[in-house]
């Protein structure tokens, strides 16, 4: 699923307003048959991101799929309606069991009143030895028309009790309970997850976040990027912060504080110079022009944030000094620190922009905009001077490039996953293509050579979060998972060599 950008969300809201919107994919491409696909969510409302890990403790992933939920018109406006977060638990045998048969269980419910639940971080939030959910989100377009809905919360998992304080809790349930019935409800409401809030009612959306610790103290905290959106005929209205939330390791947070008013939905906090520090890395959308012909104009398409000062008197913006890595790339989507990609030992980036070129889309002439495409960013010596960037794919099958639909507010790739796709040991890329409606994953064919493909039976899953690649049945497979908001299903490509 996208950034809650400009283009973006405007389609969302052309979704809403148009039920019978197509579904027309690119041209035909040159698909690879070693793949099963299976779908595990039909007519889901609005799936948006899905995350993976091992929350209930055997040793399999579990999938967490948040929904956007319905999208409602106000005159012109489109405004959503509360959200939902899932669990979808696999119910096959514990290896090699398949991955078509799932149980739900459900987290967050449109009865608790969170607006668009985006990029979910699954994380050992409390110190219990289990998973919780972080759960950003936020409707991009709330500030302009007045509403500040915006909230990072997080779920506290308590489907098995880890902790003295859930074993006490749960054991004075047969002292409370006078019948079998008062017993049940009283262990599934000792057992269901529990929310804690972090920020509400904020005039921020939330996409994505960092769950690190970033000043040092042993305590983790949270970096994110905050957004608002007002008028949308105007691309100079937005507003962005990079933002620090303090944790004091137990699941309480401090208020927010501003680090910069430049960055991208989707941080990354790593040590990007190698002085020993942590820094912020962020791809940029708001302020990004998409015309690369002519001097550079607006802000830089992929920057980071050096550290220059001490976290010992608190972090705050003096802290940090923002550095381009790379400008023409056009309004961007993500970047990313992918460790060994080569094989070599060493940590590549690879940044995504977020484009459209198809003849038909409104904006400037075509020509003269960036390219959808997924780059190689190399730094060199020195990290504060600009990065050599090349597209990373050498090779791409014929009609497996980012074509994005020409449907107003669409834009491509977007989500990106690292992993082991074909099973020959090296490192490949799932991608959605987002606006480009279908899904790709890029093959590392030898070291440091790449080559795009269109995965087969995915025309159609358009504005697809996931990206997710894991083998979710322990058979020794990766498997493949995406989540399409528009057309309102979740689906797992398993490899099948």
């Amino acid at each position: 699923m996208r950034t809650p950008a400009r283009t973006t969300t405007t389609a969302l809201a052309l979704a809403a307003a148009v039920a019978a919107a197509s579904m027309t994919g690119g041209p035909a491409s040159a698909d690879t048959p070693d793949f099963t696909r299976t779908v595990i969510a039909e007519d889901a409302p609005g799936p948006a991101f899905t995350a993976v890990g091992d929350l209930v403790g055997d040793s399999r992933p579990e999938l967490v799929s948040t929904s956007y939920g319905k999208l409602t018109m106000q005159g012109s406006a489109a405004l959503p309606e509360p959200g939902s977060v899932t669990v979808y638990e696999n119910d096959g045998r514990k290896r090699g069991g398949g991955v078509d048969r799932w149980t739900t269980r459900t987290v967050v419910e449109p009865s608790d009143g969170i607006i668009f639940p985006s990029e979910p971080t699954l994380a050992d939030v409390d110190g219990d030895g289990d998973l919780d959910i972080i759960q950003p989100a936020g409707y991009f377009w709330d500030s302009g028309m007045g509403f500040s809905r915006g909230s990072i919360t997080w779920w506290e998992n308590r489907d098995k009790p880890r902790s003295v304080r859930e074993v006490l809790a749960l054991a004075k349930c047969p002292l409370n309970s006078r019948t079998l019935a008062a017993l049940k409800a009283c262990v599934a409401e000792k057992r269901d997850w529990k929310r804690h809030d972090i920020v509400t009612d904020s005039p921020f959306s939330y996409h994505d976040l960092q769950f690190v610790d970033f000043d040092g103290d042993g305590r983790k905290d949270i970096v994110t990027v905050g957004e608002q959106g007002f008028n949308p005929s105007d691309t100079t209205d937005d507003a962005v912060e990079l933002q620090f939330f303090k944790g004091n390791g137990k699941g309480a947070f401090e208020p927010a504080v501003a680090l910069a008013d430049r960055g991208g939905s989707s941080p990354v906090v790593t040590d990007v110079d190698g002085d020993g520090d942590l820094d912020i890395a962020s791809a940029q959308y708001f302020g990004v022009s998409p015309v690369v012909a002519g001097p550079p104009t607006g802000e830089a398409s992929f920057v980071w944030f050096e550290r220059v000062g001490s976290a010992k008197d608190g972090v705050t913006a003096s802290d940090f000094v923002m550095h381009e890595i790379s400008r023409g790339q056009g309004p961007s989507f993500s970047i990313h620190r992918a460790a060994n990609l080569f094989g070599d030992g060493v940590d590549r980036w690879v940044g995504v922009n977020h484009t459209n070129t198809t003849t038909g889309n409104p904006g400037p002439p075509v020509f003269l905009r960036a390219k959808p495409d997924v780059f190689l960013l190399t730094p060199g010596a020195d990290p504060r001077n600009p990065w050599a960037v090349a597209p990373l794919a050498s090779s791409v099958d014929a009609g497996a490039e980012f074509t994005a639909s020409p449907r107003p507010g669409q834009a491509a790739p977007g989500k990106t996953g690292f992993g082991d796709i074909d099973g020959d040991g090296d490192t490949d890329l799932a991608v959605s293509g987002d606006g480009a409606f279908r899904l790709y994953w890029i093959e590392q064919t030898s070291p440091g050579v790449f080559a795009q493909h269109v995965l087969p039976e995915s025309e159609g899953w358009g504005q697809a979060g996931g990206a997710k690649i894991a083998d979710l049945d322990r058979d020794g497979n990766s498997d493949l998972v995406f989540s399409s908001f528009e057309n309102n299903k979740a689906g797992i490509w398993s490899h099948t060599p």
